[in-house]
């Protein structure tokens, strides 16, 4: 009984870890170009490199961890 709520409760975890990055992301991304629009070139380029890590990370951990469980 534990191990099967144990699960559901990693499952969880790793769907609102992915969900979290992949909005940390795009709100770094759309960050970036409004910073970009307003000269902060420097900050910019880091909120768009920073966004776009975050996004990968989101995207990998969907893939790997989540989409993976609700497949099987």
């Amino acid at each position: 009984m534990y191990e099967a709520l144990l699960e559901v409760g990693a499952f969880s975890l790793y769907a609102l870890g992915s969900v979290l990055l992949t909005a940390l992301g795009l709100f770094a991304e759309y960050d970036g170009l409004q910073t970009a629009s307003s000269g902060d070139t420097v900050t910019a380029i880091w909120l768009g490199v920073m966004g776009a890590v975050a996004l990968v990370a989101g995207i990998m951990l969907a893939r790997d961890k989540v989409l993976r469980r609700v497949l099987a």
